[in-house]
């Protein structure tokens, strides 16, 4: 059943009643569980936007009291502050997705001075009401060590985070991310 219009002209749906078909205008649409509480779809967006360095979608993610435990605090200020940090300490670092236990989360990768990715961190997620709720980066080896993730192909990184360029000045040649380390 649909509720009042709301001032933009959209409607709320109680996912509990039934879809009224009447409508005639609209087809009824069937709820798949999937949407933007989808933690795995905003885990996905989070990984996108991290890597794209693009603060405000990320603070679009993200519910105004989000919890940000390895700042000993919450609130979108905060989540903002410990972004611009990451960046700022480690701005060669990039998300790829992955599964701990079955639960989306992220990896954080680093870089080394061959270009060879390492892992750094489990960075958890969790969601309400299609907004993030959490963002933490456990320090727990064993769950860096078992996360189900994806393997950073370059791809993830810009043209222009090429950060050696910005230091030297001079354009860097990348060497092949898939090798044996020394």
């Amino acid at each position: 059943m649909t509720g009042a219009p709301t001032e933009d002209g959209l409607r709320f749906i109680d996912l509990n009643d039934e879809v009224d078909t009447d409508d005639g205008d609209s087809p009824a649409a069937e709820w798949s569980g999937r949407g933007p509480d989808d933690l795995e779809s905003l885990r996905d967006e989070f990984v996108e936007g991290f890597n794209a360095r693009d603060l405000d979608a990320l603070l679009a993610l993200v519910h105004p009291d989000i919890d940000c435990p390895d700042r000993a605090g919450d609130g979108v200020a905060l989540f903002a502050d410990e972004l611009q940090s990451i960046w700022e300490r480690s701005p060669g670092a990039i998300l790829t997705r992955a599964f701990l236990d079955s639960t989306p989360c992220a990896v954080a990768w680093l870089p080394d001075e061959d270009s060879c990715w390492s892992r750094a961190a489990t960075v958890c997620l969790d969601a309400e009401d299609g907004l993030l709720t959490l963002f933490e980066l456990p320090d727990d080896a064993d769950a860096l060590d078992r996360a189900e993730a994806e393997d950073p192909t370059g791809e993830e990184v810009e043209e222009w985070s090429d950060w050696a360029e910005w230091d030297s000045g001079a354009e860097t040649v990348a060497k092949p991310r898939h090798r044996a380390r020394p």
